[in-house]
C-alpha cells in the first residue's frame, strides 16, 4: 500500500542543535498515528516535518510519492486545503480577531466563497466545536481554553482530510475534550487520516493507531502494535 506521508532519513536542526535524526517513518491514509515521548524530544518538530511545516536539514518528506518541498505551487495548495495543522499554543495572529482568524483559510482555498457564506461556515464550525464567545474578540481577550477550541475551528474550516495535532486537548475542561473526541471519531469515520502528539492517557488510548516513540532528543523510532501501553 502506498504511504500517504513518508519520511525517508530526515534529519532537522535549528541553532546548531540537531532535534530529529535519521527518522524514517510512515502514515497511511484513513489511519490514526501518534508521535509520543517525553517533553523535548522533538514530537512537535517531526510532526511539523511530516506535515511540511518544516524542512529538513537532511532527508526527504514524501506526500504520496512526491517530495512534499517540490510539490509545484498549484500542488501545494491542493494539498494545504487537505491538509490542517492545530498547533500547541493554538498560534492565532494575535492582532486579528477571531472571525478573521477564521475568514482568511476561507478566502485562500475558497475563493468564490462570498462573505454570508463565510459567516455561516464561520458559525456554523464554532457551534460544533463549542465554541460560544463573541467572534470579533482578539485571542488576547480568551482563555487559553477558549483559544484551543478557536484552534480546532480554524483547523475544521476547510473541512480537511487530515488532521496533525499538536496536544489538541491541553487546556480543555472534559465536555470540551468529549466534545472534541466525538468531531475526531466522526472525522475518522469517513475515512480521513490523524496524525498526533499528546501526553494525555486518555486521549491515546482512546486513539491507539501506529505509535512511534520520541525519546533521547532524537527521534528513535519504535512501532508498537495497537492497545499497547507506551511512556507518554
Amino acid at each position: 500500500m502506498q504511504s500517504l506521508f513518508r519520511l525517508d532519513n530526515v534529519s532537522f536542526s535549528s541553532r546548531g542543535v540537531q532535534i530529529v535524526e535519521n527518522a524514517s517513518l510512515s502514515v497511511q491514509k484513513g489511519t490514526v498515528t501518534a508521535f509520543l515521548g517525553k517533553s523535548g524530544s522533538g514530537k512537535s518538530t517531526l510532526l511539523k516535518l511530516t506535515a511540511g511545516l518544516l524542512q529538513p536539514t537532511f532527508g526527504t518528506v514524501y506526500y504520496g510519492e512526491q517530495n512534499i518541498h517540490t510539490l509545484s505551487r498549484m500542488e501545494t495548495e491542493i494539498f494545504r486545503k487537505k491538509c490542517a495543522f492545530m498547533f500547541q499554543d493554538s498560534a492565532l495572529w494575535a492582532n486579528q480577531n477571531i472571525f478573521q482568524n477564521l475568514s482568511l483559510p476561507l478566502m485562500i482555498h475558497f475563493p468564490e466563497m462570498n462573505a454570508e457564506e463565510r459567516f455561516q461556515r464561520i458559525q456554523n464550525v464554532c457551534a460544533v466545536v463549542g465554541f460560544g464567545k463573541d467572534l470579533f474578540l482578539r485571542p488576547a481577550d480568551l482563555s487559553t481554553g477558549e483559544q484551543k477550541l478557536a484552534g480546532f475551528a480554524r483547523a475544521l474550516i476547510c473541512e480537511p482530510e487530515i488532521l496533525f495535532l499538536d496536544e489538541c486537548t491541553e487546556s480543555l475542561d472534559r465536555k470540551s475534550r468529549e466534545t472534541m473526541c466525538q468531531i475526531l471519531d466522526s472525522f475518522l469515520k469517513k475515512g480521513n487520516t490523524i496524525v498526533y502528539v499528546s501526553h494525555e492517557s486518555g486521549f491515546i488510548s482512546r486513539y491507539p493507531g501506529t505509535i512511534y516513540i520520541v525519546e533521547s532528543g532524537k527521534v528513535q523510532i519504535k512501532e508498537i502494535k495497537k492497545n499497547t501501553e507506551a511512556d507518554a
